[in-house]
């Protein structure tokens, strides 16, 4: 039933970046070029390099990459004091301030950095982890599908530590939960208790403080396709009730050279972001505060505009999934942060009027959880702690409730974590602790599963032991699986065809479902050991794009041609949770991918050789 028309409580807190940088925006016309020559120690010309640039007093960063000749071209930007830097792995930041009133030429000589370590990617740093024995392979494999199963790899391997370091960081990490607090009755992650002292030696001998066991081989810099887009960042200021003394994070992985920054202080809560037909960024507050439950950002200007759906003692309603339907009407569901807070429901955003309309399960359905999608006949798809339902935003109201097959067994609670809806009016979420893929068929009322194949190469690396030790195993949640999981976190279908796509974070594929007859095909990405999808969109031409958040990239997969392609973020330590995708006829495509790690949202859009051409022309 719906709760309001229009939510009183969600009263917009607007400006939080202030009227003169939208004034400053306004004033100066962009028609000024930025470009230059990036060069090696050596003087050669290094491709793929990446070259950002933030004007003065501004919270947005603009970023792109050298070519196959070292040469970068901005599109035009405002007129006024820019920071530029450039920057490429194993290479000191060159940094350079510009004045840009017109056409200017800002060339930079890299030079060479002895320890570049902190510089890395969380899929660099997992590669190199020894990997010579079946047991650095088995210990290698529990590392990163239990401590790295929803933070990038980057954070904790940018530390060195000795073997009683890396236990006490283990003895922690078994603790925490997925927001990396500790809670008291919360059972252990039985397998970082059970392999803890094994798991500490080998990290000592991989991150110790004496020589290192790992041996690094960094991929290539972005070329071809990959060199080509331009990302816009958009910096989000932090919570005001943390009382800190700054507005935007000072260090938010815009510098390489300075590491992977925590997730703390004030730095996390940015979750799902949705691009509006407009092009304005529609954000998701997934931590607790007394602010926030949603955001946007004006995509011109960036300025940020809080919306707040009001609970119990001060608290505001959090958020976690949103999406956009075919209509340009934005979908999020609430969850409660106070004690004893409202009913859990399903959010509708009206971007043209920023209005907010609640919409909550009636008593006899479960509550709303963490996913969403729209399927093909226009109805909305949302999870459940275990199972989904379906809402009817002609109707507004709830009309069918869809319960997992499976969601206790002898291996414990199966929670529900991604959702994604076909053209036929059906719903697939994941039970991700076990493999499990269910389907809410729309045609029969009832529920069905089937459970994705294991990884069998990670079979042959366990002990006898582990292997009766797992029988039992229950999970403690979705990150802390068994050596053998897929991990099917969250999925996107294609709307223009009959597939799911399902993104495997601890097998390192895809699972491109048929969704008629449900078979089954695996997808390996180019390094299914370190590159770790969470989420899937699909685009009008059939490509699923997916956020890889150890590995601070994009990868966009053509099903046509089999061929991956890996887009660098111009940020370190982004631990990015979502992707979505806007396509406007007329127009460049965008891809908005929110850093959770960060408190930014980054907004890729690709572009064209012809296009460069013409920056390249105008520039000389």
């Amino acid at each position: 039933m719906k709760l309001s028309q229009f939510f009183k409580g969600a009263t917009a807190l607007a400006g939080l970046l202030g009227a003169s940088l939208a004034a400053s925006a306004s004033a100066f016309a962009a028609d000024a070029l930025l470009s230059g020559v990036v060069k090696s120690p050596t003087g050669e010309k290094m491709g793929g390099v990446t070259v950002s640039a933030k004007a003065e007093g501004s919270t947005i960063t603009t970023t792109v990459f050298t070519d196959e000749n070292g040469e970068y071209y901005f599109p035009p930007l405002a007129s006024g004091k820019y920071n530029v830097w450039a920057q490429a792995l194993t290479f000191e930041t060159a940094k350079s301030p510009v004045e840009l009133a017109a056409n200017k030429a800002q060339n930079f000589d890299m030079k060479p950095l002895a320890d570049f370590a902190r510089q890395l990617p969380g899929d660099e740093l997992l590669n190199a982890l020894p990997a010579v024995t079946n047991d650095d392979k088995r210990l290698k494999n529990l590392i990163r599908k239990n401590c790295t199963g929803c933070h990038t790899a980057s954070y904790p391997l940018q530390h060195r530590f000795d073997e009683a370091g890396w236990f006490a960081v283990l003895n922690l990490m078994k603790q925490v939960n997925v927001l990396g607090v500790h809670v008291p009755d919360r059972a252990f992650n039985g397998t970082i208790e059970t392999h803890q002292k094994e798991l500490a030696a080998y990290l000592a001998r991989a991150r110790g403080p004496g020589e290192t066991s790992m041996k690094f081989n960094l991929r290539p810099r972005p070329s071809g396709e990959a060199a080509r887009v331009v990302f816009r960042e958009y910096d989000v200021p932090v919570d005001a009730e943390e009382g800190l003394p700054y507005k935007y994070l000072p260090h938010n992985g815009s510098d390489w050279s300075l590491g992977s920054p925590s997730g703390m202080n004030g730095a996390n809560g940015v979750h799902d972001a949705q691009l509006d037909l407009d092009g304005n960024i529609w954000w998701t507050q997934a931590h607790p505060t007394k602010t926030t439950t949603v955001a946007r950002v004006d995509a011109k200007t960036g300025e940020t505009k809080i919306f707040k759906i009001s609970e119990p003692g001060g608290y505001a309603s959090n958020s976690h999934g949103i999406i956009r339907d075919p209509k340009g009407f934005l979908w999020f569901n609430s969850r409660p942060s106070a004690p004893r807070g409202l009913r859990q429901a399903l959010v509708k955003i009206d971007p043209k009027t920023q209005t907010l309309t609640n919409y909550v399960p009636p008593d006899n359905m479960a509550y709303t959880a963490g996913s969403l999608d729209f399927d093909g006949k226009g109805f909305i798809w949302v999870t459940t702690p275990d199972g989904a339902l379906r809402f009817d935003p002609v109707a507004e109201k709830f009309t069918a409730e869809f319960k997992s097959v499976t969601f206790k067994n002898a291996n414990g609670t199966v929670p529900v974590y991604g959702i994604a809806s076909d053209r036929d009016g059906n719903g697939w979420w994941a039970g991700m602790a076990q493999d499990f893929i269910e389907k809410g068929d729309t045609s029969t009322g009832k529920a069905s599963e089937f459970k994705l194949p294991p990884d069998r190469k990670e079979l042959d690396y366990l002990t006898a032991a582990e292997k009766d030790f797992y029988q039992t195993f229950q999970p403690v949640d979705f990150n802390s699986p068994f050596p053998w999981a897929q991990g099917p976190r969250r999925m996107g279908t294609d709307k223009n065809a009959d597939v799911l796509w399902v993104a495997n974070s601890f097998g390192g594929n895809y699972a491109r479902v048929d969704t008629k007859t449900s078979e089954v095909k695996l997808i390996d990405l180019p390094n299914p050991e370190v590159q770790q999808p969470y989420h899937v969109a699909v685009d009008n031409s059939h490509a699923a794009w997916t956020n890889l958040w150890s590995t601070d990239q994009v990868a966009k997969y053509d099903p046509a041609s089999g061929k991956w392609t890996l887009y660098d973020l111009p940020s370190r330590g982004t631990e990015t949770r979502y992707i979505s995708v806007l396509e406007k006829e007329g127009q460049p495509m965008q891809i908005a991918i929110p850093y959770s790690r960060l408190r930014k949202i980054a907004v890729m859009q690709p572009r064209g050789v012809d296009e460069i051409a013409k920056l390249k022309a105008s520039a000389k």
